[in-house]
């Protein structure tokens, strides 16, 4: 089995489907900026389509959106059709969307900045109270 880890952005919103049995699989596709320029000095894009199947597919239904960036890990198949390649990762970690902490960062900041803005006087303090 190849394992494979890829951080992008996701290509289009997820569809989630499910199968006969009640299995619920989610799909998207995530873009990854190739790491060395071609000769004209661009970069390329290799195209990833991922699947997550069971109970994690309505987690990533729910966070994942188009433009998010995301890493994920999973095993990788490499498919010909009509002499066309297909990257295909089976998903079995990722991690959450970047804009969902980043929020939580500029709200901790924000509450850190009040605390120290609210008119307080200074404080003295000599080398002698410093515990280093």
């Amino acid at each position: 089995m190849r394992q494979i880890t890829i951080s992008g952005n996701i290509g289009n919103d997820v569809q989630v489907n499910s199968t006969q049995s009640g299995n619920k699989v989610a799909n998207f596709s995530v873009a990854v900026r190739q790491n060395r320029p071609d000769n004209n000095g661009e970069y390329g894009t290799d195209w990833f389509r991922c699947s997550v199947w069971g109970t994690r597919a309505s987690m990533v239904e729910k966070f994942y959106k188009k433009g998010s960036h995301v890493v994920i890990t999973g095993s990788l198949s490499i498919n010909e059709y009509n002499g066309k390649t297909q990257l295909q990762i089976d998903v079995s970690d990722f991690d959450l969307p970047d804009n969902r902490n980043t929020n939580n960062a500029n709200s901790i900041k924000r509450n850190v900045n009040n605390s120290f803005n609210n008119g307080s006087q200074s404080i003295d303090i000599t080398d002698d109270q410093l515990p280093f």
